[in-house]
C-alpha cells in the first residue's frame, strides 16, 4: 500500500502511516526496511498485517523534492 508517515516518536521508536484508504496503521521501527531516517511526511510503500504496517520502504519518486533549473539560449538567424 502508499501511505504517509504522520508520526513518530524517537523515544519509543514508534509511529503511525496514514494510507490512501485514510486508515491509520501503526509501526515500530523495526519494520523500517530503509536505510535513510524516518520523517513526517514521507511518502512509504508498506504492508498491512495484524492492522500494523510492515515492510515499510520510502517511495522515492514521491519523497524526493527536484528542483529544474532550466537555461534558455536563443538566436535568431537571418
Amino acid at each position: 500500500m502508499l501511505g504517509k508517515i504522520i508520526t513518530f516518536n524517537k523515544a519509543t521508536n514508534e509511529g503511525k502511516i496514514l494510507g490512501e484508504n485514510q486508515e491509520a496503521y501503526d509501526f515500530h521501527i523495526g519494520e523500517w526496511l530503509s536505510d535513510k531516517n524516518i520523517n513526517v511526511g514521507q511518502a512509504v510503500y508498506y504492508d498491512v498485517e495484524e492492522d500494523e504496517a510492515r515492510n515499510i520502504v520510502i517511495d522515492e519518486l514521491l519523497s524526493s523534492k527536484y528542483i529544474l533549473h532550466l537555461k534558455i539560449d536563443v538566436s535568431i538567424v537571418e
